[in-house]
């Protein structure tokens, strides 16, 4: 991976091996104040862009594929609301649950003001489904 830049073009990223540097400096070689460390790529995505990474946003994405990609698939959807019901009629709630409709309401409120609109900064489920799923059944049954 490219470790150094030049200062005088800092689009000029490259590998100079150490071994390189400290020949440079032991010579007193004017080319070791020509160039700078360059700060540690933060993701594989990241970009060097004249002396510093940018790290693209996300691809956006439909509410639908978020949903399914953060594990709420519509029968998954469904099995929430259900045991959303079942737990309102015996009058029982589920922290978890109620976090995740949350969640989902703020989801549903943006995408029928916007209706299909792709974004990138969705926010993630607040509990993955099976946490929920278990919760919601124990206090269920309890």
């Amino acid at each position: 991976m490219p470790n150094y830049y030049r200062i005088s073009d800092p689009s000029d990223l490259r590998d100079i091996h150490q071994s390189i540097i400290l020949k440079w400096a032991e010579a007193n070689n004017p080319k070791l104040t020509e160039w700078i460390p360059a700060p540690v790529k933060p993701t594989d995505s990241a970009v060097w862009n004249a002396g510093h990474w940018i790290i693209p946003a996300p691809p956006a994405t439909t509410a639908e594929d978020h949903l399914a990609a953060e594990g709420y698939t519509p029968i998954r959807l469904l099995t929430c609301l259900d045991i959303e019901g079942k737990l309102n009629a015996a009058g029982k709630a589920s922290p978890k649950l109620s976090a995740v409709r949350q969640w989902l309401d703020a989801i549903t409120v943006y995408v029928a003001s916007n209706p299909g609109e792709s974004r990138y900064d969705w926010g993630a489920a607040p509990f993955q489904f099976d946490q929920v799923l278990s919760e919601a059944l124990t206090i269920t049954n309890s």
